[in-house]
């Protein structure tokens, strides 16, 4: 072998790991709701708590123009107690892109609390996050709040 064909062969073989290496398939984001991030997921200990319904007032999407777009629900709600805590689950876009939050309230068994329901309706946004391209339904306790088109 020459001297020349030496250095050539390791230039050929470290160009084809190269390209092999960079020929890997990346794996495709999924979009996943962020229970870190909304300040109402269920937490440890809940299973212990009355649940209670939370009325819906209003509920609405908002879609921030930013990129990618940042999706958020805007819920207007009352709960049955004034002792009862805001609990949002929020799912998977499932096979139809919709997006459901289960809304209630949890307050802690066997103790006293004013059984009067709250007549303010309190208010929030809950960040649902970024989704890849594709039309969503957002729907909460079973009524469809809104759509929004991710392009």
């Amino acid at each position: 072998m020459s001297r020349l064909s030496k250095p050539f062969g390791f230039v050929a073989l470290f160009g084809v790991l190269l390209v092999a290496c960079a020929s890997q398939p990346t794996a495709t984001p999924v979009p996943v709701p962020p229970q870190g991030d909304n300040p109402y997921a269920p937490q440890p200990g809940d299973e212990a708590m009355t649940r209670g319904d939370a009325e819906i007032i209003s509920a609405s999407v908002m879609v921030e123009g930013s990129s990618p777009p940042q999706i958020s629900v805007r819920l207007a709600y009352r709960l049955t107690t004034p002792c009862h805590q805001l609990r949002v689950s929020i799912s998977q876009p499932d096979s139809q892109n919709r997006i459901k939050l289960d809304v209630y309230g949890l307050a802690p068994k066997d103790k006293p609390c004013n059984l009067m329901a709250l007549n303010t309706p309190l208010e929030t946004n809950i960040g649902l996050g970024s989704f890849l391209t594709g039309h969503y339904s957002v729907w909460v306790n079973g009524q469809q709040a809104g759509e929004f088109d991710v392009q």
